[in-house]
């Protein structure tokens, strides 16, 4: 046997050896239980999952040898460029949000704290929660749009909102205009995603507004195929299945109300050109728009917003490009009856759940959700917004978002689409 067929057979020895221990990590680590695998640091915290952690229980034991394998093989096999990872420049030192008069009136911040909402059992109440979701998702006579299709049928791109962080084994799918700026401060420091001076964050409050919505700042679902290609898909799903999911809803009527308070009320110029003008051109006859939205304000002209249900309810609107993220609808952003949550939020008692959920984390004593954003665009101002709104529009906008009032259990607002 020449040294050119030795060294042929002992490349394909080598390749089929490496494939061999690929799948043996996959079958090994898919089996392991509560031990959990970092892919983006050397250590990783344990996180025992399913049940919650009880306050007494012991931290389980971190293997990262295996993985430092089977990271290097995937970066190998995707090429150089998905071995470098990418660091978050310093920021400068920042002091904590400072909004104005407006804003803060539109965008209904309150940095204030509040006692929290009192229930007599949180566990009860969160597992009710949990209960109509899955009830829901499992009757076969409540139907909507993309209902029926398994995770591996989301598009990648679907999942951009799925924020992940390794170090506690957190999944947390922000929902906007549901607190979901804090929440994401908070998974800002738990991951140390970023830094101040070479300094992680530890104070939620102190991370600047403008790095916070910063998608490089965050590991979301959709950044997995750059960096595992193939092997993706089966990596979302082990984490799906050991890590602890959570997202926070609201009334789904409030959240349209809240949505376009802060972002046609206020001085936007990215949404006066992407959406405002083209909805003053198509449904309020304007040909001549003025350039800025600075000039709009002045000249009195402001999107209505009962032309901004009409572009909602336009079959035309989804046919050039999915609803925006801020009034998209929350199972289209968090796929609930495709990912089990463990855990469901509501705006409504935002004091309580953040301060339950931290516990069930067991990072409460690492930090504190921050001061209580209060809800100021209240349920009780519904019937005043929609009060100008066509009864045929309110009918036509509640079934568009019928699934969210559902499937988390908000009250069909009766007194709303009836005469």
């Amino acid at each position: 046997m020449d040294t050119m067929t030795k060294s042929r057979l002992f490349r394909l020895w080598l390749v089929l050896g490496s494939a061999f221990m690929v799948l043996l990590i996959i079958v090994y680590w898919d089996n392991m239980g509560p031990a959990h695998f970092n892919l983006h640091t050397a250590l990783s915290r344990p996180h025992a999952l399913k049940p919650f952690p009880s306050p007494n229980s012991a931290p389980g034991d971190v293997f990262t040898s295996s993985l430092e394998i089977w990271e290097s093989f995937v970066r190998e096999k995707q090429g150089p460029l998905l071995s470098k990872r990418v660091e978050q420049p310093s920021l400068p030192a920042s002091s904590k949000p400072v909004l104005g008069n407006l804003e803060e009136s539109v965008r209904g911040y309150d940095w204030s704290s509040h006692a929290a909402q009192q229930s007599a059992d949180p566990d009860a109440r969160q597992a009710e929660r949990r209960s109509v979701l899955r009830g829901f998702c499992a009757n076969d006579s409540f139907v909507f749009p993309t209902k029926e299709r398994s995770f591996d049928d989301i598009p990648n791109y679907e999942l951009n909102h799925l924020i992940v962080d390794d170090r506690h084994g957190v999944i947390y799918c922000y929902v906007p205009k549901v607190a979901c700026t804090n929440w994401k401060r908070v998974m800002i420091v738990l991951s140390q995603s970023l830094s101040d001076q070479g300094t992680p964050y530890r104070d939620p409050l102190d991370i600047p507004r403008e790095y916070v919505h910063n998608s490089s700042t965050h590991l979301t679902f959709n950044k997995f195929w750059r960096r595992y290609g193939k092997f993706s898909r089966h990596l979302m799903k082990i984490k799906l299945k050991k890590y602890t999911k959570f997202l926070f809803v609201r009334d789904p009527f409030v959240r349209l109300i809240s949505a376009f308070r802060s972002k046609f009320e206020l001085e936007n110029e990215e949404f006066y050109q992407k959406f405002a003008v083209p909805m003053l051109k198509r449904y309020s006859n304007h040909t001549s728009l003025p350039a800025s939205v600075s000039e709009a304000f002045s000249a009195g002209l402001r999107l209505s917003f009962a032309t901004f249900i009409q572009y909602l309810l336009d079959p035309h609107t989804e046919q050039l490009a999915p609803f925006n993220e801020h009034w998209r609808q929350v199972h289209r952003l968090c796929h609930p009856c495709q990912i089990d949550y463990d855990f469901v939020g509501k705006l409504e008692t935002l004091d309580q759940d953040a301060a339950q959920l931290l516990r069930l984390l067991k990072v409460d004593k690492l930090l504190q959700f921050p001061p209580s954003y209060r809800n100021r665009t209240a349920s009780s101002w519904e019937e005043g917004w929609f009060a100008k709104i066509p009864l045929a529009w309110r009918q036509q906008l509640y079934k568009l978002y019928e699934a969210d009032f559902v499937l988390f259990g908000y009250p069909k607002p009766e007194n709303l689409l009836r005469d």
